[in-house]
């Protein structure tokens, strides 16, 4: 990888006000639906105390988050600063409604901008990056379907589908080998197998078992931190919810919303969201506003910090380009 193609501020800002406004019309669609009265009650119930709860729940997961990065980054050897590590993942946030997952590219941009380091030797960040997240999530989601259905066969979905993801975390060595056999297996497209298993390698290079144990527990914590934010949001509102049933709504919702290949898993994380609540027998006039509070204290809060460091990111950037 040579360059990295990134859209302009102008396109950026045009994605993220696109992605907002979509957000606010669905919002706004389904409160209408489901009574618009009832909905701003609720919405009146959320106090500042609350508020910054469910906000600090937040940068805990994304103060998580960075130090994870920054310790893979201090494994490979590139040696930024915390400060560094910080302002650049912060950054990427800004670019999250974003199509194509410019944030994690922005990030890598940055590090080639700021710190010189080139993108094959940052590559195995962004992998290792998702990977511990999926990883995380997919555990925290077979914990939350282990207390809240009976259903066997999800269980069984569930469960092999986190055993690889954990795998992938915390074996990456593995996902080479499985690319191979991949190929010997099909035996054709070894342009596109011999650069799987190129990108599995980098990732493993990465990875000890220790770090990926560690890097892995630290994400659990963090979107643990998000699942218990649901949790008070949802009480605070008067649904009778359990704490496991909250890690399986938002963890479902994140993994939909992801699979989805929308920027920023919009309409599929919400819509998921919100069929869960109704399930569980959570009235509409208090999953909506559960549902736009959570996805505003995580989602649309990252964006906002994102573009309040972009601008000493990009200072940093056009500096150490003089």
């Amino acid at each position: 990888m040579t360059s990295l193609t990134l859209p302009s501020a102008r396109q950026t800002e045009f994605a993220v006000i696109a992605s907002v406004v979509g957000f606010v019309a669905l919002a706004a669609v389904a409160a209408v639906a489901a009574g618009g009265a009832e909905i701003w009650a609720q919405l009146s119930r959320i106090s500042l105390g609350l508020l910054a709860s469910l906000l600090a729940l937040s940068l805990l997961n994304y103060g998580l988050r960075i130090l994870r990065w920054h310790l893979y980054a201090r494994h490979l050897g590139l040696e930024p600063t915390l400060k560094q590590s910080a302002m650049t993942y912060v950054a990427g946030f800004a670019m999250t409604t974003t199509p194509g997952r410019v944030g994690e590219a922005f990030r890598l941009w940055l590090m080639e901008r700021v710190e010189g380091h080139r993108y094959d030797r940052t590559l195995p960040l962004l992998v290792a990056d998702r990977i511990s997240d999926m990883g995380a999530v997919g555990l925290l989601l077979l914990v939350g379907l282990s207390a809240s259905t009976a259903q066997p066969w999800l269980l069984a979905v569930a469960a092999a589908a986190t055993s690889v993801m954990v795998v992938l975390a915390l074996w990456p060595r593995s996902a080479a080998s499985a690319v191979y056999h991949g190929y010997r297996l099909f035996g054709r497209w070894p342009r596109l197998f011999g650069r799987a298993r190129k990108a599995a390698r980098d990732t493993a290079a990465l990875f000890t078992p220790k770090l990926a144990l560690s890097t892995l527990v630290l994400a659990v914590i963090g979107w643990a931190a998000e699942c218990f934010a649901l949790y008070l949001t949802l009480h605070a509102l008067g649904a009778e919810v359990g704490l496991f049933f909250c890690v399986l709504v938002f963890t479902a919702g994140m993994l939909v919303g992801a699979l989805t290949l929308v920027p920023g898993g919009l309409g599929g994380t919400e819509g998921t969201m919100l069929a869960l609540l109704a399930i569980a027998g959570v009235p509409m006039s208090i999953a909506i506003p559960a549902t736009v509070v959570s996805r505003v204290t995580t989602l649309w809060f990252a964006v906002g910090l994102g573009f309040a460091v972009m601008p000493a990111a990009l200072r940093q950037a056009r500096a150490a380009a003089r």
